[in-house]
């Protein structure tokens, strides 16, 4: 079961994390909005020494599997940090693209006592703390089956779908440059 509350980090331990657009809107739909979140995963690998080891990035949501350093703030604040990264970065393009409903959408739903003008993101999140082969093997082939299942039909095979690290993992080469774990 996914832990949803405060989460003390252990140094050098793998994640796998979960964490969704607010309602499910479909936001990561072209490469200059997936950009934003490898540049996530860089900020993650030079500032803090984590290894990305595998993620799928689907339209509203995000799966990955993260080793977290000796340097990287605990699981909450990564998180934390990550939304509030891409949602700027999220409202921008959709400023750009002059998606005004979209925005709209967003702004209606801002916590305006705390001053935020948008809210792009769910609150929770889902972090579960990989501890076996086994187990780490389950959550890769999970997220890299995810684009495959019927009602995304983002890919006919998990290495097609460009936005995850199944091509790392079969073909040797991907879209981003993953750590392959040899768990």
């Amino acid at each position: 079961m996914a832990v949803r509350y405060k989460i003390t980090r252990k140094n050098n331990e793998i994640y796998f994390i979960t964490f969704t657009i607010l309602d499910w809107q479909p936001i990561f739909i072209d490469d200059q909005s997936c950009d934003l979140v490898y540049k996530w995963f860089d900020y993650l690998k030079i500032f803090y020494d984590n290894k990305i080891y595998g993620y799928a990035i689907m339209p509203n949501h995000i799966h990955c599997i993260i080793k977290l350093s000796d340097k990287s703030p605990d699981v909450a604040i990564l998180v934390r940090n990550a939304k509030r990264f891409l949602a700027y970065g999220i409202v921008a393009k959709l400023k750009e693209d002059n998606n005004q409903k979209m925005l709209d959408y967003f702004k209606a739903k801002a916590d305006v006592k705390n001053k935020a003008q948008y809210k792009v993101f769910n609150t929770r999140f889902d972090s579960l703390v990989i501890q076996s082969r086994k187990f780490f093997l389950q959550k890769l082939n999970y997220l890299h089956f995810n684009p495959c299942q019927e009602k995304w039909q983002l890919a006919d095979k998990p290495e097609n779908y460009e936005h995850s690290s199944a091509a790392n993992y079969i073909l040797g080469k991907g879209c981003y440059e993953v750590d392959v774990a040899d768990f």
